[in-house]
């Protein structure tokens, strides 16, 4: 069965964008829910939009979308499956999620400038956007038990804050190579200036010398961070990570582990 990728993410993370490269790049072809919801449209004779409304009062058609995801586990075809809940329907995927911080994603729903996805300021659009993600952690607990939010269902995370699609794309597809020989691989690529550092004395010693492995084409290791609410807040590695910081890296790469952030910590963003 040929492999893959199951591609979800925040609002505003860049999904399509990314999705268009990696078709392209890896020569898989696109499927999309929106497709799937068109189809059930047409078949109704309804508008997408009159769909839409009657989907809020009939989950029964939200069953219906995730059957159709559901026997992609068994389509042969190289896929990049766009749906928030095609890693849990559809088996054995790549499992990856875009994370976007609420700002940068409030301001490409905008700069977008679909009807009804944004208001008038940056402000009206992040409490929108907010709010819509709440709204869809709700909706899809209460239909299937499963928290959307929850980074640890994926096999990548990816933060497009900061990074270009090319380099999210670049990103996607090694690990994804990567996955292919080792399906329990499991990483978080994050952009410096969204993660959250503790207050912590830097040992410059240790920094110059992971500095150097770095200069040398080697990947550190230990970085250890945790997500609360959206934010990513480093938990072990300090000064592994300040070395991708001073080298200027696109993404820091760590693990995920649950843990609860303790003390002050301080946004890499706010002290550049």
């Amino acid at each position: 069965m040929q492999d893959k990728i199951s591609l979800a993410g925040d609002l505003g993370s860049g999904k399509s964008t990314v999705a268009d490269i990696l078709i392209k790049r890896l020569g898989a072809e696109y499927y999309c829910t929106g497709a799937i919801v068109r189809s059930i449209a047409a078949q109704r004779g309804m508008t997408v939009g009159e769909l839409n409304k009657y989907m809020e009062t009939h989950p029964e058609i939200d069953h219906e979308i995730d059957a159709g995801i559901a026997a992609l586990s068994n389509d042969e075809r190289f896929l990049i499956i766009d749906s928030r809940m095609a890693w849990h329907f559809t088996k054995g995927t790549f499992k990856v999620y875009l994370s976007a911080d609420i700002e940068t994603s409030a301001l490409r729903i905008m700069n977008a400038n679909r009807a009804g996805e944004h208001s008038t300021t940056l402000e009206e659009t992040i409490d929108c956007t907010r709010a819509r993600r709440e709204s869809e952690k709700k909706r899809y607990t209460e239909q299937y038990g499963v928290d959307i939010k929850d980074l640890s269902n994926y096999s990548l995370i990816v933060d497009t804050t900061v990074a270009t699609p090319d380099q999210i794309a670049e990103r996607i597809a090694t690990s994804f190579a990567i996955w292919q020989q080792d399906k329990s691989y499991s990483r978080v690529f994050i952009s410096p200036e969204r993660l959250h550092f503790p207050e912590h004395e830097l040992e410059g010693d240790k920094l110059s010398a992971l500095a150097s492995r770095l200069e040398c084409g080697e990947e550190l290791s230990g970085i250890t961070v945790c997500e609360r609410d959206g934010e990513f807040y480093l938990v072990d590695g300090f000064e592994a990570a300040m070395a991708y910081v001073f080298s200027f890296s696109t993404f820091i790469p760590a693990t995920l582990v649950k843990a609860e952030p303790k003390g002050e910590y301080v946004r890499m963003r706010n002290s550049l």
